[in-house]
């Protein structure tokens, strides 16, 4: 019985690694090919799989395209928003330090997040209302997230109450995908934390009380 459950882990194991890596090689395929430019073919020859292992783990390519969405919508809140939360009792200026330190490192680490996502976002616009829509509400919840810190900061007097939060969050959530994207799409060599530090330093100087 003890060598079942052993061996009953491992697959399982195994299968969650396997998994993995169809959505990482997804991941980089939707952001350079495209969804619909990407076949089922190119995702089996990247992992080195047949079709039948592949619809084992995936049931069609939409279910792939959701479990990529999801996987971006996880590193984030695991790299960079759970940094933010357990600096609860920092500044507000002090946690966008955080935001935009911790978002270039991530995607420094995870080079096609961003682009996967802008690139699908203009791609499914108006094919996929369905598939549009799972994209504008990570983007929301984005917003929504940096929203709060901004809102926090105007109510303890440490970010400026002239300037609406929700802009002030949609002009940062802009920027931090100009971090993510720019460098990849316009092929340009840039470290992405260095453009983060510059970045702070021009704006979140702009945004203190």
């Amino acid at each position: 019985m003890e060598n079942e459950i052993v061996t009953m882990n491992q697959k399982t194991i195994h299968s969650e690694q396997t998994k993995h890596q169809i959505v990482e090689a997804a991941t980089s395929l939707f952001a350079r090919k495209g969804f619909y430019g990407t076949t089922i073919s190119d995702l089996t020859q990247a992992v080195g799989l047949t079709k039948g292992a592949l619809y084992y783990h995936f049931k069609d390519k939409d279910d792939i395209f959701f479990a990529v969405v999801d996987s971006v919508r996880r590193i984030w809140e695991k790299s960079v928003g759970e940094e933010i939360e357990n600096a609860s009792t920092s500044t507000t200026i002090e946690q966008m330090n955080i935001l935009f330190k911790k978002h270039a490192e991530m995607i420094s680490e995870n080079e096609f997040m961003c682009l996967v996502m802008s690139n699908l976002m203009n791609e499914m616009e108006s094919v996929n209302p369905k598939f549009s829509s799972v994209l504008e509400e990570i983007y929301e919840d984005f917003i929504h997230f940096v929203n709060v810190l901004v809102q926090q900061g105007q109510m303890k007097g440490e970010i400026r109450k002239d300037i609406d939060s929700l802009l002030i969050s949609i002009n940062i959530v802009g920027t931090l995908k100009a971090i993510g994207c720019y460098p990849q799409l316009k092929k340009i060599h840039v470290d992405r934390r260095a453009m983060a530090d510059c970045i702070l330093k021009i704006f979140l100087e702009g945004l203190k009380a």
